[in-house]
């Protein structure tokens, strides 16, 4: 397994636990705290996570690697992780919209977590 797919599988893991974590309730302070410091960094980040960018620099790097070529001037395009699970199920969502909702639901998970802590 290539240094990006394990990112991406954390990456998966991290969402599902923002979204699901709050279930248990020794999980709610941390997501307290936890969550609007995610949002802070996409907010100081260019609307870009953190885990997405090292996924994307590992692929570059393991793309340099396989090519054998030291052309660092070949860019993968990132699409971020939510787009690119959307468009494996053939989902088109623009992206100011899905940007809404990624930020829409880590709001709602954040007054779940709160109020019912």
């Amino acid at each position: 397994m290539k240094n990006s797919e394990i990112v991406a599988n954390i990456h998966g893991f991290v969402i599902f636990y923002l979204l699901f974590g709050g279930i248990f309730y020794s999980q709610r302070g941390f997501l307290i705290w936890f969550l609007p410091t995610l949002q802070y960094q996409f907010l100081v980040n260019n609307n870009t996570c953190l885990l997405t960018q090292l996924e994307d620099k590992l692929k570059i790097e393991e793309k340099s690697d396989d090519n054998k070529d030291d052309n660092k001037d070949d860019k993968i395009k990132s699409e971020g992780f939510v787009d690119g699970i959307l468009k494996k199920h053939n989902i088109v969502i623009e992206s100011d919209k899905r940007e809404m909702a990624i930020h829409t639901i880590v709001y709602l998970c954040f007054l779940g977590n709160y109020f019912y802590m």
